[in-house]
């Protein structure tokens, strides 16, 4: 027998897709374990081992790869618990990560103050040395220097060091010779250099990512190694590898060299994940929204025409980390974020969440403060028996308890219309994510599939797409772990990336042909560690392009890894004036195009899986379960809504709402507008023409809560 596991690790449970021995997936959830992501893997696999009859070894030792998505790095930052980390930086550059970009992220709010720089001042070393912007060496680096620094930093007891030289990524030398000394110097000292971190332009966000990168490698090291000791002990025979920002899978060895990786780790995964389901369910065009709500966050991202777009401007508690990223909105709007009142009468929902541990109210682990899983329940949403498979039974009376403290006593409404308005609120602020990521970028959000994610997601969606007039929305079968699915489905994938100018006026054809010549001896290198087969292998090739004079570039795919000719420098300038006038309605034919750096993705696809675990039974006659009375709307009174059991549900059968579709791991509601049916691969797609202009009424308006 040979299995394949993957996990997401979320800050409220941990997600699991177990592929059997013929192939078929399986889901699963656990609940996460906080500081100790290895109880709560472990604790699934006790899980999938149960429903097999097995135990935790046998599904270990039988376990050919396990790929794991983490927020252990993400966290280590937000929570402010990375190493002690120095910068070293080119003299008269000490204040880079002070003065950022001479800019705040939104610098139309005043009332936004600058994040204290991610390395403090005083541990900001200079040395003396100067690469300018063609390569030249302008200063020898100054080596007496570098080695009082290391006798500083001795005495400091720093436990990681990012290095940070001005044009290093044009010739890396000084940077080079920096690392050696430090790594005599200092044999159990962390280091990090820019040039291979973020070979880029931009001063700020070079420096930045590897600050981070440096700061992050002692806590992974730790972590990591952790999580594969307590895996290999308990009987992991296989591979282990990890999800990094690109939502591509790594090895352990690739994450533990550049921990910066893993910024955007988990997440990442679910676009792909949606737009596959999406191709099987829907339609024959990958234009979707994906969303994944889980019980702290809800993430949001886009698929157009079967592309992920991808970014280098992700930055986590206003750092940039730099690396090639999928561009991923994420705001604190899950099943477990806290609902308050505050003194003017307006409710806020998120961003703190109360976790797994206490947990909402209704979760009886201690917690007492309302949530959206609580307000959920107290409008007969949920089931309090299925929860989370049925791991453990939700209490109502505890959620009631803690709703009419918290919300409806202090609006004085009605418990029912105080838990309505918690979900509303959390509504109101998911569309705004996704307004955010398509309508502020001229995308029309009512052309995509939205897709529901997460297994807080399926009460919510269906009211996020009718605000944002989208027509189709889907809960593929695996909805309540989209992103562990795309980790169990995803590719081998890491992007490798060189800075070297050349322009259209004068084009170094050699020059070029030897950076995209070693970028693809790069990724060929990366799929040979990863034990890619041949013929699943692709080496995809861009560059960063602009126009002369044009500070931001625009990310240029090319057509071949050659450009030997005139004509195909022709046709490559001709490409980006079209995607600039694409993305900025403007081209200047007559202006000169600029290629900054060259950039590879190796892309190791998987193989084709086999189907996912279908419904135990499936019946030709699918009447509802039962009824149970919910609140749905402002009015204070219940509807008698019906119950089906997804589990039960043929292909092709119809639900017309409002009515509830349970699956073990996630719920979906239909709304009393909406027309469901299954499809063949047992999702559900929902869809209705949408009323134009039509305001959500929101209880407790007149009071100030909305």
């Amino acid at each position: 027998m040979k299995f394949e596991l993957s996990a997401d690790v979320g800050g409220t449970f941990t997600d699991l897709v177990f592929a059997d021995e013929l192939g078929t997936l399986n889901f699963f959830k656990a609940s996460s374990t906080h500081n100790n992501i290895v109880e709560g893997i472990l604790n699934g696999v006790d899980i999938i081992a149960a429903s097999r009859g097995s135990s935790r070894r046998e599904i270990l030792e039988n376990c050919a790869s396990f790929a794991c998505g983490t927020t252990a790095a993400t966290n280590a930052i937000l929570e402010g618990k990375v190493a002690r980390t120095a910068l070293i930086c080119t003299e008269g550059f000490r204040d880079v990560l002070w003065i950022r970009e001479g800019s705040k992220e939104d610098s139309s709010d005043i009332q936004i103050d600058y994040p204290e720089p991610y390395i403090p001042r005083a541990l900001a070393f200079t040395v003396s040395e100067r690469v300018n912007a063609e390569g030249g060496v302008e200063r020898e680096l100054d080596i007496d220097q570098v080695n009082a620094i290391a006798d500083q930093l001795a005495e400091l007891k720093i436990e990681a060091v990012a290095v940070s030289l001005l044009w290093s990524f044009v010739r890396p030398e000084h940077e080079i010779i920096i690392g050696s000394i430090l790594a005599r110097r200092l044999p159990d000292v962390a280091v990090s250099l820019s040039h291979v971190v973020s070979p880029s332009i931009r001063e700020h966000r070079r420096t930045s990512a590897t600050a981070i990168d440096a700061s992050l490698k002692p806590i992974v090291k730790k972590r990591l190694g952790f999580l594969e000791g307590r895996l290999r002990e308990e009987g992991l025979a296989g591979e282990l590898s990890f999800i990094v920002s690109s939502g591509g899978r790594t090895s352990a060895s690739e994450v533990l060299a550049k921990p910066v990786l893993l910024c955007l780790s988990g997440p990442s995964a679910a676009p792909k994940a949606a737009a596959d389901l999406t191709l099987k369910d829907v339609s024959d065009e990958a234009n979707v929204i994906a969303t994944d709500m889980g019980g702290t966050s809800f993430d949001v991202s886009l698929v157009v025409g079967g592309h992920t777009p991808m970014h280098r401007d992700g930055s986590i508690d206003g750092h940039p980390f730099g690396v090639s990223s999928v561009d991923v909105k994420t705001i604190g709007a899950g099943g477990g974020s806290i609902a308050r009142v505050d003194e003017g009468g307006f409710i806020h929902v998120g961003p703190e969440s109360a976790g797994a541990y206490p947990g909402p109210a209704c979760y009886g682990r201690g917690g007492t403060r309302a949530t959206v899983t609580d307000a959920n329940l107290v409008r007969g949403l949920l089931n309090p028996e299925l929860f989370a498979g049925g791991q453990f039974t939700l209490r109502r009376d505890l959620a009631l308890e803690a709703v009419k403290r918290d919300v409806a006593d202090p609006l004085g409404i009605s418990v029912e219309e105080a838990a309505l308005l918690v979900g509303v609120t959390a509504e109101q602020s998911m569309v705004a994510a996704i307004e955010d990521i398509t309508i502020r970028k001229g995308i029309d959000p009512r052309t995509f599939t939205l897709v529901s994610g997460g297994a807080a997601a399926g009460l919510h969606a269906a009211e996020i797409g009718r605000e944002l007039g989208i027509k189709t929305i889907l809960f593929p079968q695996p909805a309540g772990v989209l992103s562990a699915y795309g980790i169990a489905t995803g590719d081998a994938k890491l992007t490798f990336s060189r800075n070297f100018f050349a322009s259209s006026a004068d084009f170094n054809y050699e020059g070029v042909a030897v950076v995209l010549r070693q970028l693809a001896e790069q990724g060929t290198s990366f799929l040979d560690r990863m034990k890619v087969v041949n013929e699943l292998r692709e080496l995809r090739f861009s560059v960063q392009a602009r126009y002369a004079g044009q500070v931001w570039q625009l990310e240029l795919p090319l057509p071949s890894e050659t450009i030997a000719s005139s004509k195909a420098l022709s046709e490559l300038v001709e490409a980006f004036h079209t995607l600039h006038e694409m993305v900025y309605s403007v081209r200047a034919n007559s202006n000169t195009v600029e290629f900054i750096e060259w950039e590879v993705i190796a892309i190791g696809r998987r193989a084709q899986i086999a189907n996912m675990r279908g419904p135990k039974t499936r019946t030709s006659a699918y009447k509802p379960k039962g009824t149970r009375l919910c609140y749905l709307d402002r009015s204070g009174k219940p509807s008698n809504v019906a119950i089906y059991d997804k589990e039960q549900l043929p292909e092709g059968a119809t639900i017309s709402g409002p009515a509830l579709v349970e699956d073990p791991l996630f719920t979906v509601l239909i709304p009393d507008n909406a027309i469901a049916r299954v499809t063949r691969n047992v999702g559900i797609v929902a869809e209705w023409q949408p009323v134009a202009d039509q305001a959500r009424d929101l209880p407790g308006q007149d009071r100030k809560s909305a």
